[in-house]
C-alpha cells in the first residue's frame, strides 16, 4: 500500500522533470533568434585582399599588412613624454571586437583598414579608445598601446584644392597613407598646409596631445572649431532622400568609372526605380555598389550578380554571398529587403541611424567592419557628382541630435508637432544621429523630418513592408535635441520636378474574354507610367476606363492616366463574343437542385450564400467585428490592453509621453539603455512551437500512466 501511495507523487515529479527541459529550450531558441547573424561584411574583396581608395573613387588591391610596432617596453614607454596611441592592425586582415563606452553596445572593426586610435586610458584589461566616431572598450591583449613617437605616422586630415582629404594608415611601421578620401569642400577655419587630427571627424586639432587631453576631459573647447561641429554632407544625409540625377544621368557617372565588363554598367535607371519605389537615394546606392562591388568587377558581382557583398560574411565572403538572378533583382533586393526593411527601420536589431555614417552611428556600425567605409561610399559620391556639375550636394537640409560621441540621448519620433500625438519611433542611443529636416522653420519647437521608417497610410504607425512615400511619410522631432549642421537649397516646397511621359501595360488582366453586356473588369493589371527623369512607378490602381457595356464591336479597351495636367492612354486587347454564343454556364440555375447556380443562398444552411452572414456566429460575416473580443474588427484597438493600439502610448510604461524612455525637451530625464532596448518592437511569436508540444505530450502519457496506478492500487485493495 505504501507503494502505491508513492506512485503518484512520484508521477508528478517526472511530469515537471518532463516540461522543465522544454521550457529551457523554448528560451535557449528565442535567444537565439535575438543573436541571430545580422553584420554584414563590407567590400566583397576584402577578406580576400585588403583593398584601398583615393580621393578619385578608384579601388585598389593593397593586400594584407603586418602593422606590429615593434614593442618598446613598458620602462620606455612610462619614460616617454609623447602621449600614447592605439594600433588596431595587430591580427592583419581580422576583425576586433569592442564594447561602446556609455551604452554597452557591441561593435567589431578590422584594423587592416585602419590602424591608430586614440588612447584614453586603460581599466580592469581593458584599454578604452576613440576611432571613427566612436568611444569603445577593447581587451589589452588585442591591441597595442604604443608611444607616438614609436610610429612612423598616424592618420589625419589635410586641405587640398580647397577639399578636405582624409588620409587614413593602415600600418603605423610605414610611412604614407592607404586610403585618402574626400570629405567635401574644407570649411573656412581649415588652411592648407597644416595637418589636423580628429578621430571623430567633427572636431580638429592641430597638436594631437592637446586633442588627446579634451577627449579624455569629454569636451572639445581646444579645437580648432568648438563652436562649429564639420559634417561630411554624403556621409551624414539620411538615405531617405532623392537624388536629381535621372536614370540616364547616372548611366554616364558610371560609365566614365568602369570598363564595358562591369555589372554596374547600364544600371542608372535600376537604381532611380529602385529609390521611387523603396524610398532609398540612388546615388548613394551607386555609391555604396561602387565601392562594395570594385565598380562592378569582383568575383561575388561578376559571378553572382551580387554588388552589395550581401551575406559575404567575414568568415567566408565568396561562399556565403547570395546569388540573383540578375543586377536589376539584387539591386531592388538591397533598396527594399536590406535597407528600407532592415537597415533604415528602426525597429530592426540592425539599426543605428538610417545615414552611411561611421562607427558611431549609421550603417557602418554593422554593416561594415571597415571603419572608413561610410566615407569611402561618400567619397565616391562627390566624385561622381562632381563630375555631373555637383547638382545634389547640399540640396538637403540636415540637423543632428548629441554633436559629442559621449552624448545618448533617445529621444521621440512624433506622429505630430506636440507632445502628446503618437510615438511612430525613437532615435536610439546613438551619438552624432542624423535627419532630414524638410521645413526652414520648427512648428511648436519640432522640426518636420523625412521618416525614416516606412509608416501606414494615415502615419499613425510603423509599417513592415518595404515600399515608401517620399510626400506622405514623415514626422516630427523636438528642435531642443536638434543642431541644424548644413542648410539645404532643396525644401519640401520646392519638389524635385518631372512630368508624366507615357504609360505602358506590364501585365494583362486576370480577364480579356468577355460577353456581350459585361463590362471591364481590370483586375490583376498592372500599368506603370514613365517619367521625365527616367523613372517608373506603378500607377494600376489609379488607371481611368469606360464603364458602358461591351458589344461585340470592341476589340481593345482604352486606359489612361493623368498626372501634372498630361494625360497619356494604352489600349488593352479583349474579345467580346455574342449573347446567342454564350454557353449556359456551370453555375447557372438549372444546373443545382432547386432551379439556382452552384452558389446560390439555397445552398446554404440558412438560404443565404456559403459566405452569407448568417453562416457565422453572429449573423454577420467570418471578420465581422462582433467576432473578436469587443464588438469590434480582429485587429482593432480595444483588443489591445488597454483599449488603444498596439503601439499606442497607453500600452508603455509612461502614457503620458508614449514610448519610454524617449525625450522630446530638455527637461525630461534621458532613461538608460536597458528600458530603452524593452520597447523596441519585438518579432511577431512563433506558432507551432516544438517545446509546448513536447510538454502535452508528457503530460499525456503522465495522465495515462496515473491511470494505470489506481487500477493496480483498487485491485491490491481488493
Amino acid at each position: 500500500m505504501k507503494k502505491g501511495k508513492l506512485l503518484i507523487p512520484m508521477l508528478f515529479m517526472c511530469m515537471v522533470l518532463t516540461a522543465v527541459p522544454a521550457m529551457k529550450s523554448n528560451a535557449e531558441d528565442a535567444e537565439g533568434e535575438q543573436t541571430s547573424s545580422e553584420i554584414q561584411d563590407e567590400n566583397s574583396q576584402s577578406q580576400e585582399s585588403v583593398t584601398a581608395m583615393d580621393e578619385n573613387g578608384n579601388i585598389t588591391e593593397v593586400g594584407d599588412s603586418d602593422g606590429v610596432v615593434e614593442d618598446e617596453g613598458s620602462n620606455a614607454r612610462a619614460r616617454s613624454s609623447s602621449p600614447m596611441i592605439v594600433n588596431f592592425n595587430t591580427k592583419s586582415n581580422e576583425t576586433t571586437s569592442y564594447t561602446e563606452d556609455g551604452t554597452g553596445k557591441a561593435g567589431y572593426v578590422n584594423g587592416d583598414y585602419g590602424a591608430d586610435a586614440a588612447y584614453l586610458g586603460t581599466s580592469n584589461g581593458k584599454v578604452k579608445f576613440m576611432m571613427s566616431g566612436v568611444i569603445g572598450w577593447v581587451d589589452e591583449s588585442e591591441v597595442q598601446v604604443i608611444s607616438l613617437d614609436a610610429v612612423e605616422v598616424v592618420s589625419g586630415y589635410e586641405v587640398e584644392d580647397g577639399r578636405l582629404l582624409h588620409c587614413i594608415v593602415y600600418d603605423m611601421t610605414t610611412p604614407g597613407y592607404r586610403s585618402r578620401l574626400d570629405n567635401g569642400e574644407a570649411p573656412s577655419y581649415l588652411t592648407s598646409g597644416q595637418k589636423y587630427y580628429s578621430y571623430d571627424g567633427h572636431y580638429f586639432y592641430t597638436d594631437y596631445e592637446t586633442m588627446i587631453s579634451d577627449y579624455q576631459n569629454n569636451t572639445r573647447s581646444h579645437s580648432v572649431n568648438p563652436d562649429q561641429p564639420y559634417y561630411n554632407y554624403y556621409q551624414y544625409l539620411p538615405l531617405r532622400s532623392q537624388t536629381l540625377y535621372s536614370g540616364d544621368s547616372l548611366n554616364t557617372m558610371i560609365a566614365a568609372k568602369v570598363s564595358g565588363s562591369s555589372k554596374m554598367s547600364g544600371t542608372g535607371s535600376d537604381f532611380v526605380n529602385a529609390q521611387e519605389a523603396y524610398g532609398v537615394n540612388a546615388l548613394l546606392m551607386v555609391s555604396i555598389a561602387g565601392n562594395e562591388s570594385a565598380w562592378g568587377t569582383s568575383s561575388i558581382a561578376s559571378g553572382k550578380n551580387n554588388l552589395f557583398g550581401l551575406n559575404a560574411v567575414d568568415a567566408s565572403p565568396g561562399e556565403s554571398a547570395d546569388t540573383f538572378s540578375s543586377v536589376q533583382a539584387c539591386i531592388e533586393d538591397f533598396a527594399c529587403g536590406w535597407m528600407s526593411q532592415s537597415y533604415l527601420d528602426p525597429s530592426s536589431s540592425t539599426y543605428s541611424g538610417g545615414f552611411l555614417g561611421n562607427k558611431g552611428s549609421g550603417l557602418n556600425v554593422k554593416y561594415a567592419s571597415d571603419p572608413y567605409w561610410g566615407e569611402k561610399a561618400a567619397n565616391i559620391a562627390y566624385n561622381l557628382d562632381q563630375a555631373a556639375g555637383s547638382q545634389d550636394c547640399g540640396s538637403y537640409t540636415i540637423g543632428i541630435k548629441d554633436t559629442l560621441a559621449s552624448s545618448h540621448n533617445t529621444v521621440n519620433v512624433r506622429q505630430e508637432s506636440n507632445t502628446s500625438s503618437t510615438v511612430l519611433y525613437q532615435t536610439g542611443t546613438s551619438a552624432n544621429y542624423a535627419v532630414l529636416i524638410l521645413d526652414s522653420n520648427s512648428t511648436n519647437g519640432f522640426y518636420r523630418i523625412q521618416s525614416d521608417a516606412v509608416l501606414n497610410a494615415d502615419r499613425t504607425s510603423v509599417a513592415s513592408a518595404g515600399e515608401y512615400s517620399f510626400d506622405s511619410m514623415y514626422a516630427y522631432i523636438s528642435a531642443d535635441y536638434v543642431t541644424v549642421v548644413n542648410t539645404g537649397t532643396v525644401s519640401a516646397e520646392d519638389p524635385v520636378t518631372k512630368t508624366l511621359q507615357s504609360i505602358y501595360i506590364a501585365a494583362a488582366p486576370s480577364k480579356t474574354e468577355y460577353s456581350e453586356g459585361e463590362t471591364f473588369d481590370p483586375s490583376g493589371i498592372s500599368v506603370r507610367a514613365v517619367w521625365s527623369d527616367g523613372t517608373e512607378t506603378d500607377v494600376s490602381g489609379e488607371i481611368t476606363y469606360s464603364q458602358e457595356a461591351l458589344t461585340t464591336a470592341d476589340t481593345e479597351v482604352q486606359l489612361q492616366y493623368t498626372s501634372g495636367g498630361v494625360t497619356v492612354s494604352a489600349a488593352q486587347s479583349i474579345t467580346v463574343k455574342a449573347a446567342a454564343d454564350d454557353e449556359t454556364e456551370t453555375n447557372d440555375p438549372a444546373d443545382t437542385d432547386e432551379g439556382s447556380g452552384t452558389n446560390n443562398p439555397a445552398d446554404t444552411n440558412d438560404g443565404s450564400g456559403t459566405n452569407d452572414p448568417a453562416d457565422t456566429n453572429d449573423g454577420t460575416e467570418t471578420n465581422d467585428p462582433a467576432d473578436t473580443n469587443d464588438g469590434s474588427g480582429t485587429n482593432d484597438p480595444t483588443d489591445t490592453n488597454d483599449g488603444s493600439v498596439t503601439n499606442d502610448p497607453a500600452d508603455i510604461t509612461d502614457s503620458a509621453d508614449s514610448i519610454e524612455p524617449g525625450t522630446d525637451t530638455k527637461t525630461t530625464e534621458a532613461a538608460d539603455q536597458e528600458e530603452q532596448d524593452s520597447n523596441v518592437r519585438q518579432a511577431a511569436p512563433r506558432t507551432g512551437d516544438t517545446s509546448s508540444v513536447g510538454i502535452w505530450i508528457a503530460l499525456a502519457a503522465a495522465a495515462v500512466i496515473i491511470i494505470i496506478a489506481t487500477v493496480v492500487i483498487k485491485k491490491r485493495k481488493k
